[in-house]
C-alpha cells in the first residue's frame, strides 16, 4: 500500500476511532445542509416498530418519527445529555444507479432505502459515515471490495452526492466459497494466511492461485508471477459468479512453484520453512544441522507438494522407522513370513558384499541382485522391491530407494536389515 497507519501519509491519523473529530464535523455538515437529522428514538421503541413491521410482513424500516423534528430544538435535547443518533434522510422517489465495472448497471429505488445510522449513540460512526468521508478527503477514485456491500452502495450514493464528490468507480468482487457453497470459514480448514505458510505453502503458489479465483487469463495459462499478473489484469475479464477455493488445486500449485525451484533455493526454502515453523523439535534439528541435506532433498522435491511433507519424506534418514506388519501392506502380505524373512535375509548377506565406497555402487548390479532373490524365493519382483523399501525407510512410499541406500551407507542398510530379521 502506499499510505496508512504503519508508514503514515498525508491523511493522517489513519485509524478510524483517532479521527471521531473528523466524522462528526462532516457529520454535523450533513445535519446542516438537510441531508440528515438527529433522532431519539430508544432501542425499547425501535424494537416494537421492527417485531410490529415483521408482523405485518413489511420490510423492516426506521419509520422515520424524528425526521421532521427542528434541528436547534434537537441540539437543545443534545445539550441537556439526551441521548442520540445521527440518520441519513433518504430522498423519496429518487432513482439511485451505478455503472458497476463488474456487474453492469444497477438501480435503486430510494423508497427502500433505509435511514441509516451515520453517528451512533456511542460518538463512532457506523462503516457507512466513516468509510465515505474517508473515501471523500484522501480522494478515492476506485473502490473494489465483495459483492456483499452491494446493499451499501445506494446509501454511499447519498452521501457522496451530499459532500458534492464525484461517485468512485466501483466494482463488486465475487465471494470465494468453499467447496460445499458457503463461505470460508475455520471449521473447514485454514482459512488465513499465516496457516497456510505454516502447514508448508509457498507465499507465491497463494498468490498465483488467489490471481485465478474470479478472474481468467485470455489464454488457458496458469502459472502467473505478480508482475505478470499487473500486466495482464482487467476488470472486464473478472467472473460474476463465486469462485470455489478448491484446496486440491492450491495443493497442485504449491508442488509446480516447488519443482521449479533450483537445487539450492529448494534447500534454502526448506530450512527457512523448518526454523520458522517446524513444531518437531528433533526433526528440526537434525534438518538444520545436516550439511548433507541438499542430497536428501533433491531425492523428495519432484515428490512433495508441502515444505513440511519434507519431515516425514526425510525422516527415516536420520531414524530407524517403525516397520508395519507386512500382513497389511498391499503386495507383501500374500507371502508367508517365513518367506519374506528368508529374501531378506539373503538380500542382507549379498550387500554385505558391496563395495563400502557407496559411490562404486551400480544400480543395474543392485537391482540384478534384488530381482535375483526375488526368484530364488518365488517373490514377484516389485513386492520384494517394496518390502526392502519398508524395511529400510519405514513405509512402502518413500524417495528412490537406491539413491536413498546410497546416502544411508552401507553399514546402516544391513544394521536395519539385521534388526527386522
Amino acid at each position: 500500500f502506499d499510505e496508512g497507519p504503519v508508514i503514515g501519509g498525508p491523511h493522517v491519523p489513519y485509524i478510524q476511532s483517532e479521527r471521531l473529530d473528523i466524522y462528526h464535523k462532516k457529520a454535523e455538515e450533513l445535519v446542516n445542509g438537510g441531508y440528515a437529522y438527529y433522532c431519539f428514538c430508544s432501542q425499547e421503541r425501535l424494537d416494537e416498530v421492527r417485531k410490529k413491521q415483521q408482523e405485518e410482513k413489511k420490510q423492516p424500516m426506521y419509520d422515520k418519527k424524528c425526521r421532521h423534528l427542528d434541528i436547534a430544538e434537537s441540539r437543545e435535547r443534545i445539550k441537556k445529555g439526551e441521548k442520540y443518533v445521527i440518520r441519513l434522510k433518504v430522498p423519496k422517489n429518487r432513482r439511485l444507479e451505478i455503472e458497476d465495472q463488474i456487474l453492469g448497471r444497477i438501480k435503486w429505488d430510494s423508497n427502500i432505502v433505509d435511514d441509516q445510522v451515520l453517528i451512533k449513540s456511542d460518538g463512532f460512526p457506523t462503516y457507512h459515515l466513516a468509510v465515505v468521508v474517508d473515501d471523500v478527503i484522501m480522494g478515492i477514485t476506485h473502490i473494489t471490495r465483495g459483492f456483499e456491500w452491494l446493499a451499501s452502495v445506494p446509501k454511499h450514493i447519498l452521501l457522496f452526492d451530499a459532500f458534492n464528490y464525484k461517485i468512485p468507480i466501483m466494482a463488486h468482487m465475487p465471494l470465494i466459497l468453499d467447496p460445499d457453497g458457503g463461505k470460508l470459514s475455520k471449521r473447514k480448514g485454514s482459512v488465513s494466511t499465516e496457516e497456510f505458510l505454516a502447514h508448508g505453502y509457498l507465499p507465491e503458489a497463494l498468490l498465483n492461485f488467489i490471481m485465478l479465483l474470479g478472474w481468467a487469463p485470455k489464454d488457458d495459462r496458469e502459472i502467473f508471477s505478480l508482475t505478470e499478473f499487473i500486466r495482464e489484469f482487467s476488470l472486464d475479464r473478472m467472473n460474476k459468479t463465486n469462485p470455489v477455493f478448491n484446496r486440491q488445486k492450491l495443493l497442485w500449485f504449491n508442488g509446480e512453484y516447488i519443482r521449479r525451484y533450483s537445487k539450492k533455493e529448494f534447500t534454502k526454502k526448506v530450512t527457512d520453512w523448518v526454523e520458522t515453523h517446524c513444531e518437531d523439535e528433533k526433526m528440526k534439528k537434525n534438518i538444520l544441522e545436516d550439511k548433507d541435506l541438499q542430497p536428501k532433498l533433491e531425492l523428495v522435491q519432484e515428490r512433495i507438494s508441502l515444505l513440511s511433507d519434507v519431515l516425514l519424506s526425510l525422516k527415516f534418514f536420520y531414524e530407524a522407522m517403525p516397520i508395519p506388519d507386512h500382513k497389511t501392506i498391499k503386495g507383501v502380505k500374500r507371502y508367508r513370513f517365513e518367506d519374506v524373512k528368508k529374501a531378506v535375509a539373503e538380500y542382507a548377506t549379498i550387500i554385505s558384499r558391496y563395495d563400502g565406497d557407496t559411490s562404486k555402487w551400480k544400480h543395474e548390479v543392485w537391482e540384478k541382485d534384488v530381482r535375483t532373490v526375488a526368484d530364488k524365493f518365488d517373490l514377484k519382483h516389485g513386492d520384494m522391491f517394496m518390502m526392502i523399501r519398508i524395511v529400510i525407510c519405514g513405509s512402502p512410499v518413500s524417495p528412490p530407494l537406491f539413491e536413498s541406500l546410497l546416502i544411508l551407507g552401507k553399514e546402516e542398510v544391513i544394521a536395519r536389515l539385521e534388526k527386522f530379521l
